[in-house]
């Protein structure tokens, strides 16, 4: 297949993927911050327990700190420098030694701190590089190779580490010591890049949508899969032709350089979300929406690694707040949908919970009859009170004024208004959850029933 043939095959169908990916993305961000923003709290909370001090951690305690990168086959002589200087700038670091491998160890660090330990590496190169009582040995490889040859470095414990010069170069440096092992590993890695001449990579419409198809002729062995990201395309190599991580690399490589833009937007994104993601739901309408929650953003999703999901709740000026399955405690719900979505008005409030106790994100409210009158207690300040076909919705912030409401609208006593508004204050959210929760309870096989005795009888 031409190239202009590869460039324009599935273009719409791959233009709407981007914008589904991006959407999803959006919305996982929100997860994310909101994430966050627990873990801030629960930082603030308890901050001895959760605070990571600088230097070497272990990769356990790394994780609980967020998302974190890591450096391959890093050269376990330098590990020593690199915590060192780490823990100066107070930046955790951990450095795992896979199995098999004595020369080099994988470095892990928290995804924010990419910049600094990016910098400390290239200060301790190039410090070494200086010191005349090291051997330090370079080679030049194409900017292209920089990736493949890494990966296939780490899988063999060589320790290796990059620099990019002023020209454009890459120069690859070594320690003496591995001069042999470096120039048999190139050797290598060549050949490797001969097999690659007989290995195409394409992209082909199938029935309107885009297939990656990979046919090894080294072999005869052939891939065809839904088009997809980097990530996922070289897991697959992997798994399905047994190509190693570095040959994986190159093949997906070989293939970006054929995309089109929108394709290769797609296809770097490193989204492994995006395939994780288990269903995902955006603007979600009913007919009978409240007309109130007509500015606001319902999204549902849930990732494949995930128990529960998660409902975002965005408004236009991008005030979001993210509810999930697991806590839909109602006055909980209220409290962060205030506080998120920035809104003091009670009408408002009630439709948007109204919606998320319908998607399944709150509790539902237990309503209590009183005399002819229906009274359900909404949120933390607000009521309804139902009689025939009248709803008055009142704030108990102000019971003066919600009494007075009550006598005008449904003409009753003073007294008894007082009494319905006591009623409304002394439901609580939680109460009505589990007075709803022991209503649909089954009764017990063979449970004792009260029973009372007739005067004199001995049964």
């Amino acid at each position: 297949m031409h190239g202009d043939d590869v460039a324009s095959a599935g273009v719409t169908l791959t233009t709407e993927m981007i914008s589904k990916a991006t959407e999803i993305i959006f919305e996982m961000l929100k997860v994310a911050i909101d994430k966050e923003r627990q873990y801030v709290n629960n930082k603030t909370a308890n901050l001895k327990d959760t605070e990571l001090s600088g230097g070497e951690v272990s990769l356990k305690q790394l994780k609980k700190s967020g998302e974190i990168s890591m450096i391959p086959g890093y050269d376990k002589a330098y590990f020593k420098e690199l915590v060192k200087r780490a823990k100066a700038l107070d930046v955790p670091v951990a450095g795992v030694k896979e199995r098999g491998k004595e020369n080099t160890i994988s470095v892990f660090f928290s995804k924010k701190d990419e910049a600094v330990i990016s910098r400390l590496e290239k200060e301790i190169k190039s410090e070494k590089m200086k010191d005349p009582k090291q051997s330090v040995k370079m080679t030049t490889i194409g900017k292209s190779e920089t990736e493949g040859f890494s990966m296939y470095c780490a899988d063999h414990d060589i320790p290796v580490s990059f620099m990019e010069t002023r020209e454009g170069d890459v120069k690859c440096i070594f320690d003496a010591a591995y001069e042999k092992q470096v120039s048999r590993a190139l050797n290598n890695y060549h050949i490797m890049q001969g097999e690659l001449s007989k290995i195409s990579v394409e992209v082909v419409k199938d029935k309107g949508k885009p297939k990656i198809v990979v046919t090894d002729m080294n072999d005869g062995k052939k891939l065809t899969m839904n088009f997809s990201t980097k990530a996922r395309l070289e897991h697959m190599l992997n798994e399905r032709l047994g190509f190693e991580p570095f040959k994986a690399a190159e093949v997906a490589n070989v293939l970006a350089d054929r995309l089109t833009d929108e394709q290769r937007r797609y296809f770097y994104s490193g989204s492994r979300t995006v395939e994780q993601m288990e269903y995902f739901e955006k603007d979600i309408r009913f007919e009978d929406d409240n007309i109130l929650t007509e500015n606001f953003s319902f999204a549902k999703m849930k990732l494949r690694n995930e128990k529960v999901p998660h409902l975002t709740i965005t408004d236009g000026a991008e005030n979001f707040v993210v509810l999930s399955g697991l806590g839909i405690d109602r006055a909980k719900v209220e409290q962060d949908i205030r506080r998120f979505l920035k809104i003091n008005d009670d009408e408002t409030i009630a439709a948007i919970m109204k919606k998320a106790e319908r998607l399944g994100f709150a509790d539902k409210t237990f309503k209590k009859s009183f005399k002819q009158f229906t009274i359900e207690r909404e949120t933390l300040n607000s009521f309804t009170v139902t009689g025939g076909t009248t709803v008055l919705r009142l704030n108990l912030d102000d019971k003066e004024a919600a009494v007075k409401q009550l006598e005008e609208t449904f003409g009753i006593s003073r007294k008894k208004a007082e009494r319905i508004v006591d009623k409304a204050a002394k439901q609580s959210v939680s109460a009505n959850t589990l007075k709803r929760i022991k209503s649909i309870l089954p009764k017990k096989e063979n449970a004792l029933e009260h029973k009372t005795r007739e005067r004199g009888s001995r049964k």
